[in-house]
C-alpha cells in the first residue's frame, strides 16, 4: 500500500542517478578536451559543443541547452531545499527523521547540479574562447590575419544583447513559476496522493468531510492536509517567482478561481473527500508542455545573447591586439 510512495521516490532518485552519471562525466570530459591544449581534442570537443539542438524553427547548440538545463535544475533544487528545510523546521510530524532525509537528498541534488551548472559553463566559454582564437594549442606555423571593426557598432551591439538576454530571463520566470509549482506537488503531494488511493480510498467513497466518521473522518482529515499542503506549494512557488507570480493571479482571474483557504472549504463543501483527493495534485497537462517549450527556449535564447556579449567582446579583443 505503499508503492505509489516508493515508487515515486525511486524515480526520483533515478533521474538524478542517471544526471549523475551522464550530464556531469560529458561536461568533465569536454572541459578536459578542451583545456588539453592538443589540435586534435580540442577540435573534437568544439564539433561537440557545437551540435545543433533544433526547437522549432530556433537552434541552439548543445553547450547552450545543457547550460540551461543545469541552470534550472539547480535553482528548482534550491527552492526544494529550503522548502525541505522549512517543513522539517517546523512541522510537528513525528516522522521527522524522513522530513532530515529529504533535506539531505535536496541539498545532494542542489550540490549535484551546481557541478554540473559549472562543468558546462566552463565548457560553453572554452568552446567560446577557442572558437574565437583566444585559446589555441601552440601554433605551428604561419601567423593568424587581423580582422578589424568598428569598436563603436560593437559596443552598442552588445548592449542589444545583455538586454535581450534580460528581457528572455524575465519572460522564463513566468514557465519556471509553474514548473517549479509542480515539481513541489510530485515531491509532497503526489506520492502521499498515492498512498491514500491504496489504503483508505474505497471504503470512504461518496464521504464528505462534514459526515465522516471513525476510519473515514481521519481520511478525510489526511486529505484535508494534502489539499494544504498543496495550496503551499502554490504559495512557496509563487513566492519564489515575481513575474510568475503575478501572471498565475491574473491567469486565476480570468478562470474566476481564488487561491486560499476559501478554496480549500468550498471544495470540501461540494465533493467528497475522495473526489478531492482525486484531483488534488491535478494539472493541466497542455499548459504543463507550453510552460515547458517557452521555458527552455527563453532560457536558451538569454544563454544565446548573453554569450554573444562574450563573442563580441573576444572579437573586439583580437582585433586590437593583432
Amino acid at each position: 500500500f505503499i508503492v505509489g510512495e516508493k515508487l515515486q521516490a525511486l524515480r526520483s532518485a533515478m533521474a538524478w542517478v542517471l544526471f549523475a552519471w551522464t550530464v556531469l562525466p560529458c561536461g568533465a570530459g569536454l572541459v578536459l578536451l578542451l583545456s588539453s591544449g592538443r589540435r586534435a581534442p580540442m577540435w573534437a570537443a568544439g564539433q561537440v559543443l557545437s551540435t545543433p539542438v533544433m526547437m522549432g524553427r530556433f537552434q541552439f547548440s548543445i553547450a547552450s541547452v545543457m547550460t540551461g538545463f543545469c541552470m534550472v535544475m539547480t535553482m528548482l533544487s534550491y527552492s526544494s531545499l529550503q522548502r525541505s528545510e522549512l517543513r522539517a523546521a517546523v512541522s510537528a510530524n513525528p516522522d521527522h527523521d524522513q522530513l532530515m532525509r529529504d533535506v539531505f537528498c535536496q541539498g545532494r541534488n542542489l550540490y549535484v547540479s551546481l557541478l554540473g551548472l559549472s562543468l558546462w559553463a566552463v565548457a560553453w566559454r572554452l568552446k567560446a574562447l577557442y572558437d574565437t582564437k583566444r585559446l589555441t594549442p601552440p601554433p605551428q606555423s604561419g601567423t593568424v590575419g587581423a580582422r578589424g571593426g568598428s569598436g563603436g557598432s560593437r559596443g552598442h551591439t552588445r548592449w542589444l544583447y545583455i538586454l535581450l538576454g534580460c528581457l528572455c530571463v524575465l519572460v522564463a520566470d513566468i514557465p519556471v513559476c509553474r514548473i517549479n509549482y509542480n515539481l513541489q506537488l510530485a515531491m509532497y503531494v503526489t506520492p502521499k496522493k498515492m498512498t491514500l488511493m491504496a489504503t483508505s480510498a474505497t471504503r470512504c467513497e461518496g464521504i464528505t468531510r462534514s459526515i465522516a466518521q471513525g476510519e473515514c473522518a481521519q481520511f478525510c482529515t489526511e486529505v484535508l492536509g494534502l489539499a494544504e499542503e498543496r495550496d503551499a506549494a502554490l504559495r512557496w512557488a509563487r513566492d519564489w517567482h515575481l513575474l510568475g507570480r503575478v501572471a498565475a493571479e491574473i491567469f486565476d482571474r480570468s478562470r474566476g478561481v481564488q487561491q486560499g483557504v476559501e478554496r480549500i472549504d468550498e471544495l470540501f463543501a461540494k465533493r467528497s473527500c475522495l473526489e478531492v483527493l482525486r484531483s488534488v495534485d491535478k494539472s493541466n497537462v497542455l499548459v504543463n508542455w507550453v510552460c515547458k517549450g517557452l521555458a527552455a527556449v527563453s532560457l536558451l535564447g538569454a544563454f544565446t545573447a548573453f554569450a554573444s556579449v562574450y563573442v563580441e567582446a573576444d572579437q573586439e579583443g583580437n582585433a586590437k591586439r593583432d
